[in-house]
C-alpha cells in the first residue's frame, strides 16, 4: 500500500496530508503564522513623510489655484479695458441678424 504525501495548499499555504488510494485529504495542518514586525519608529517615520508629502501636494495645488485665478483675472480686465474702447462701435452683425 502507497504512503500519504504532503503537500502545501495554494491558498492557506497550509500542509495537506493526501492518501493516493482514495485521493482525499486526510490531514490538514495550519501554516506556521508569520509573526508580525512592527517598528514603531519607522511607522512615525512614514506617517511623517506622508505628512509633509500632502502639505505640499497642498501647497502645490494651491499655488496652482492661485496662479489661475491670476491669469483669469488679468484676462478679463484686458477685455474690460478692450470692450470699454470699443463701446462706441456698434456690434458686429451677425448671420442670424440679416
Amino acid at each position: 500500500m502507497r504512503e500519504p504525501f504532503e503537500i502545501t495548499c495554494p491558498c492557506c499555504q497550509g500542509i495537506l496530508t493526501v492518501d493516493p488510494v482514495s485521493a482525499k485529504v486526510v490531514k490538514h495542518a495550519q501554516a506556521p503564522s508569520r509573526a508580525a514586525t512592527f517598528d514603531l519608529v519607522e511607522e512615525v517615520a512614514k506617517l511623517h513623510q506622508s505628512k509633509a508629502t500632502s502639505d505640499q501636494r497642498f501647497s502645490d495645488a494651491l499655488a496652482g489655484h492661485r496662479r489661475h485665478q491670476a491669469t483669469l483675472s488679468s484676462r478679463f480686465d484686458d477685455l474690460l479695458a478692450k470692450a470699454k474702447e470699443t463701446a462706441d462701435e456698434p456690434p458686429p452683425t451677425r448671420d442670424i441678424d440679416l
